[in-house]
């Protein structure tokens, strides 16, 4: 249903940009209301990637960079790595019964499943796009839940009513995804006050506050997973077997020592840089200091940013993009004491 409710998405007034529901007209009061809560997106810029079959998580295990059998009833990131350890794309991971969603970013989504399934050769799975179910996202300090349904603990998944109702991290309040079948989410997104409507961009602001990374086709083959913080996140196992990548990330985890990193930031900047965008630093002159994972405009009419830049440049350089300025500020989470 991707494209039908992007259809019903512009007809109450979404403006369709890069292919993703951007906002609904007035994205400034929309970044205000993400901040004050509570506030609903309807989350189809993302996609669902179902594997189903008896060796399902056999197969993923072997694939993914986190440990799929400590899955339990949350959900879970994971890294999806090329053989020379680069992510080509991050999922977050739940369970459906005996089938396990993979949701990503929809511009990732057809070349990531033709990847994957080049791997299944004879193994017992299946791997396909869900078309048929959809993803709707609320955010408050508590969420407002349509439809009465339950608000599961903290990292935790529910089952509800027929629908998967999964607790995602923030940097305030509380986040819930609510997964299941298109027409029922549909009806819950109907009945959200209009006010209480944000896009696409207000949501990814939401994210990075959270210092949740996101891989697009512009950063995909761009960063180690330690790089994005995917350590720090619980998004890598080392005690599971080998993953394509593996042994990088391994020797950069026991032998290395991790020179880039993750950070939150500001800028005073009129619009916000592309993904992947290069920054610049006082000590590396010459040569790129980091570039963006992501960006967006915030409440304050500042850009929010999370960059992986030279540890060195974050420590002991203003680091900058096309010269203005970058004022880093706090993750919701503690880095490593050497980062």
């Amino acid at each position: 249903m991707p494209g039908e409710w992007n259809e019903g998405l512009i007809a109450e007034g979404g403006i369709l940009l890069n292919e993703e529901i951007a906002h609904y007209g007035q994205p400034a009061a929309e970044r205000v209301a993400a901040a004050r809560g509570p506030v609903a997106c309807a989350l189809s810029h993302l996609a669902i990637i179902r594997a189903r079959g008896p060796e399902a998580a056999a197969f993923l295990q072997g694939q993914l960079s986190n440990d799929i059998k400590a899955l339990g009833h949350g959900s879970q990131l994971s890294g999806y790595c090329t053989a020379q350890g680069r992510l080509l794309a991050i999922f977050r991971i739940l369970a459906d019964g005996d089938d396990y969603l993979l949701v990503l970013p929809r511009a990732l989504a057809a070349s990531l499943l033709k990847r994957l399934k080049m791997y299944v050769l004879r193994a017992k799975v299946t791997l396909t796009e869900d078309i048929g179910w959809s993803i709707l996202g609320v955010s408050g300090d508590p969420p407002v839940l349509p439809g009465s349904l339950p608000l599961p603990d903290s990292g935790a998944v529910a089952a509800a009513d027929g629908l998967l109702l999964a607790r995602i991290p923030a940097a305030a309040g509380m986040r819930c995804w609510i997964l299941g079948p298109s027409e029922r989410i549909g009806r819950l997104w109907a009945a959200v006050p209009p006010e209480q409507k944000i896009g696409a961009k207000a949501w990814r602001w939401l994210d990075i506050r959270a210092g949740i990374p996101e891989i697009v086709p512009a950063t995909s083959e761009e960063f180690v997973p330690q790089m994005v913080n995917l350590d720090i996140l619980g998004g890598i196992s080392f005690q599971k077997g080998c993953y394509p990548g593996q042994e990088i990330v391994a020797r950069m985890h026991y032998l290395g020592r991790l020179k880039q990193r993750m950070y939150a930031a500001s800028l005073a900047a009129p619009a916000a840089p592309a993904p992947g965008s290069a920054l610049q630093a006082t000590n590396l002159p010459g040569q790129p200091a980091g570039h963006v994972v992501a960006a967006e405009m915030g409440p304050d009419d500042k850009v929010a940013l999370l960059v992986v830049v030279q540890i060195s440049s974050h420590e002991d350089a203003v680091v900058s993009y096309q010269g203005i300025p970058l004022q880093f500020t706090h993750l919701p989470y503690p880095l490593a004491a050497s980062s």
